[in-house]
């Protein structure tokens, strides 16, 4: 009779001891020798990476954020404090940078899971295909264009960045795809903010050390808060770090007005003071116009009660007591010099002058549009043409995103553009009016990010007025946090799915 005791399986491979293991380590050692050390641990990074993307997608798609963010624009190898943090990363130019290779994963990714869900929602969302035809067209006018670096560099404009501008938008575009498609949860909404509020604060710190010990830029004035010992580089420009300060100042504002916790609130009371510092520390006056407009937003909406005026007044008598201490004179003097509101206006004053450059950027800027009203003259054309148009021979900036899409996207883009923001802000107010939705937003802890992001959009806007950022990776995020947001609170609302029978 055949023995019913359980035998010992006989030892192989797999069994008794476990060898997998043993051959990973053959494996990686194998890869050392032949790769050097440097290249292995490129390659090794670069396994971790695909693991990490694999499981959570999400996190791939915030490194893309984190490195639009933080590298644009050339990074300079002497950086120090939070700004030294750019120099640990690889550069953002060329075809295989970091955020390509790892957007090229997430495509992937992406592809796999439509073929297997057959899921194309996201591409419904009128905020996704208004973000791809507008690209689309600046792409054609790129192209119809025939504008090149070469004819540039011929007229001695260099261009301030290694990267492409069609492949610059077409990146981010590309961003506001992969958000919307793997973003949907409460918890990873949360993450992205914080992610951009973090590096904002960090920004908002290092720049504001250029004005406290005059090393600014030289070109705008060494008082001035910026220069290139910031961490997001485009906050070199005075301008846009008070841009940054202030929407990361927005999402801070009305998350702390959820908390009761008073150590929280006194936190988000230092950080909303070194972002109002650092707004008056950029000598921007388009930063204060922008700062003013989004602490009027912030107070007048509906919640809050005499509470968030109290918070507020205490918040703005500390304000002004910093800045009169802190801020340089020189700053003072230029940041409050707004034609029309000053006591006298001389001809000759800071903010006549720029109002006079303005007026006359304006003027070129429509002789600009005029060369091709349609589609404009391309992305990242705008100082050559004007350059060949401008009888004083300048390449200089719009100083203006609505004239800037005017001229190198000509009316088409910038009718795709207006009408981008006025459906994303309207939605956004739906969400906002709706009591059903503000309640399970508010459940989901996310009441504060429809109410902040928008006002960070209006905000936008205004800043928009008073310098070129329409192509910066800020709006783009913007946009795709409200379509998150609209795509789950409005175009998915349960009394707009079928029935089931």
């Amino acid at each position: 009779m055949a023995s019913t005791a359980m035998r010992r399986p006989a030892a192989g491979v797999g069994e008794g001891f476990p060898v997998w293991p043993l051959i990973g380590l053959a494996v990686i050692g194998a890869m050392s020798g032949m790769l050097g050390p440097e290249m292995f641990t490129y390659a090794l990074i670069g396994v971790v990476g695909v693991s990490v993307v694999g499981v959570r997608p999400q996190l791939g798609v915030a490194i893309i954020l984190f490195m639009l963010m933080v590298q644009y624009g050339s990074r300079q190898a002497d950086r120090t404090g939070a700004a030294g943090l750019s120099s640990l990363i690889p550069q953002g130019t060329g075809l295989l940078s970091v955020n390509n290779v790892m957007g090229i994963m997430l495509l992937a990714l992406m592809a796999y899971r439509l073929r297997a869900e057959r899921d194309w929602s996201f591409l419904k969302s009128p905020i996704v295909q208004l973000v791809l035809a507008s690209t689309a067209v600046l792409l054609v006018s790129a192209f119809v264009s025939g504008i090149t670096v070469a004819d540039q560099a011929a007229v001695g404009l260099v261009a301030t960045t290694g990267e492409d501008p069609s492949r610059m938008l077409l990146s981010r575009a590309l961003f506001v795809v992969l958000f919307v498609y793997f973003v949907r949860s409460p918890r990873d909404v949360l993450a992205f903010i914080a992610l951009f509020v973090a590096l904002s604060v960090l920004t908002a710190w290092s720049g504001s050390g250029a004005a406290v010990t005059n090393t600014g830029r030289q070109a705008v004035g060494t008082y001035r808060a910026g220069g290139t010992n910031v961490l997001i580089t485009s906050a070199q420009n005075p301008n846009r770090l008070g841009m940054i300060a202030t929407l990361a100042l927005i999402y801070i504002w009305e998350f702390s007005e959820t908390r009761r916790s008073k150590l929280l609130k006194l936190g988000a009371l230092g950080l909303i003071l070194l972002l109002v510092v650092t707004v008056f520390l950029t000598a921007s006056r388009g930063g204060l116009i922008g700062l003013v407009f989004a602490g009027v937003m912030l107070f007048v909406r509906r919640s809050g009660g005499s509470g968030r005026w109290l918070y507020g007044l205490v918040a703005i008598a500390i304000a002004g007591a910093l800045i009169q201490e802190i801020v340089p004179e020189e700053a003072l003097t230029r940041i409050t010099s707004i034609p029309g509101l000053n006591s006298s206006d001389d001809k000759n004053s800071t903010g006549q002058g720029s109002v006079e450059k303005r007026e006359y950027t304006i003027g070129i800027g429509l002789t600009v549009w005029k060369t091709a009203p349609i589609i404009g003259v391309g992305p990242g054309n705008w100082s050559y043409v004007r350059f060949l148009n401008d009888p004083m021979r300048s390449g200089g900036a719009a100083h203006n995103s609505f004239l800037q899409m005017l001229a190198e996207g000509g009316v088409v883009t910038l009718s795709l553009y207006m009408l981008l923001f006025y459906i994303t802000i309207s939605n956004i107010l739906r969400c906002e009016w709706s009591p059903e939705i503000i309640a399970r937003a508010r459940s989901e802890g996310l009441e504060w990010v429809v109410v902040g992001t928008r006002i960070c959009l209006l905000s936008f806007m205004v800043f928009s007025v008073f310098a070129d950022l329409w192509d910066l990776i800020f709006s783009y995020f913007l946009v795709a946090v409200s379509a998150v947001l609209i795509q789950r609170y409005v175009w998915s609302a349960p009394e707009l799915e079928p029935e089931l029978a």
